[in-house]
This record gives C-alpha cells, sequence and structure tokens, in this order.
C-alpha cells in the first residue's frame, strides 16, 4: 500500500500514543462506574414498578451495553479533551517527530537525504489486552548521527506480513531462547533487539496502521536496501 499524504506540502500529519496512558486509564473507569450506576440504579427502579420478572434478566444484558457504550463515549471524548501531546510530520524529506512533554518541545529530524541506520523488529502479542492476542508488534528504530526514533504499530498477522519490508522485521525471541541459542551472532543480535525493545516500551512512539504503512513505504523509497 503507497503512503497518502496530505495535499498541503506532500505532508502527512501523524498522531503518536493517540491512546496514551491516561486514556486507558480512564476509559475503563468510566466504563465500569456508568455499568455500576445502571445496574444498580436500574435494579432498584425495575424491583419497585416489576413484579412477575426478575430484574436480573434485564439489568444484566443493560450491563454490557452500557460497558461498550460508555467504553466507546469516553474514548473519543477523551481523545479531543486530552490530545496526545507527540506527534510526527512526515514528507519526502524527513521525518520529523515533536515531543510536547517537556518545555521546550524537543524536535527529532530524520533527513532522507542523509544516510538512516534502519532496525526493525517484531514479536507476537502473547496476552490480550487492548490488543487481540496474537496479533504481532511491529516496530522500527531510525538512528542518524545523535538522532534516534522508534516507532511501532500492532497489526494481525495476515496484515503484518503483507506490509512493505515484512522480511526485514526480525522476529524478537524469548529471553530463555536467546541465553540457549549456540549461535553467537544470533545471541549478539538478540540481545541489541532487547535493548531496542526496552527502549520501545519506556519511551517508544505507537502509530495507526495506516501511519505505519505509509513510513514503510518512504523507507522503500528513500532507505538504500530497505524491501
Amino acid at each position: 500500500m503507497t503512503a497518502k499524504f496530505s495535499s498541503t506540502g506532500g505532508e502527512r500529519q501523524i498522531t503518536i500514543d493517540a491512546e496514551h496512558f491516561s486514556i486507558r486509564f480512564l476509559v475503563p473507569i468510566i466504563a465500569i462506574g456508568a455499568a455500576l450506576l445502571t445496574h444498580f440504579g436500574g435494579k432498584a427502579l425495575l424491583d419497585s414498578v416489576i413484579d412477575s420478572v426478575d430484574p436480573l434478566c434485564i439489568i444484566l444484558p443493560l450491563d454490557v451495553v452500557v460497558v461498550l457504550a460508555a467504553g466507546f463515549g469516553a474514548e473519543a471524548l477523551l481523545k479531543r479533551l486530552m490530545p496526545s501531546r507527540r506527534g510526527a510530520t512526515l514528507s519526502d524529506d524527513a521525518l520529523t517527530v515533536t515531543d510536547g512533554r517537556s518545555n521546550p518541545p524537543v524536535v527529532s529530524r530524520i533527513d532522507w537525504g542523509q544516510t538512516v541506520n534502519v532496525k526493525a523488529w517484531r514479536f507476537t502479542v502473547r496476552r490480550r489486552t487492548r490488543i487481540p492476542k496474537g496479533w504481532y508488534c511491529l516496530a522500527v528504530h531510525l538512528l542518524q548521527d545523535d538522532t534516534e526514533v522508534i516507532l511501532y504499530t500492532f497489526m494481525s498477522p495476515g496484515d503484518a506480513e503483507a506490509a512493505i519490508g515484512y522480511d526485514r522485521f526480525i522476529r524478537l525471541r524469548p529471553r530463555n531462547e536467546t541465553q540457549s541459542n549456540p549461535d553467537l551472532s544470533t545471541v549478539a543480535e538478540q540481545r541489541r533487539l532487547l535493548k531496542l525493545e526496552d527502549a520501545r516500551w519506556n519511551d517508544g512512539g505507537e502509530i495507526s496502521q495506516d501511519d505505519f504503512r505509509a513510513l514503510l513505504s518512504t523507507l522503500q523509497r528513500h532507505v538504500p536496501g530497505w524491501a
């Protein structure tokens, strides 16, 4: 899939961490709170007006509906009220990442006209959280002089394997599997990837699947040997 840039200057605006920690923390609290209010309030109301039917037959399905509706609604609202403070601009000239969490904001620029070192890795999500179990995390580390950027996304196996340059994404092996591997070059490579994965976990930037595909398409055009 080719990258789709905005019509203004050939740039693509990318939101980083659209579902940042505050949103992931607040959404379930709001959803559960709404469900509890509905459950106890609805049960008390139905107890007073219905005698022939167990109120729980009505309340329990309603609880599920309220949890889902409140969760989706709260997420959409919080994304508008509490936008991410990190973003990026992708063009055929450069990738510019702006981190507004500090004052003044930190700006990192990767210039496609200069040498860019790319390291890519992947692993399978083992536990179901907000990401379905069995999906892949795809991550890239871009290094240019002293500037480093780590961006990643989550995709289903089928979508991931169809992505540009998928063969360049090295599988991150479990730590116990790495320690028992007799191939020293593989062990060294996995240790480097584990350090990058720690950096991704601590401060990497999650972006949407479409934005990640656009980044891979840009790497294909501007980084020799990629894909």
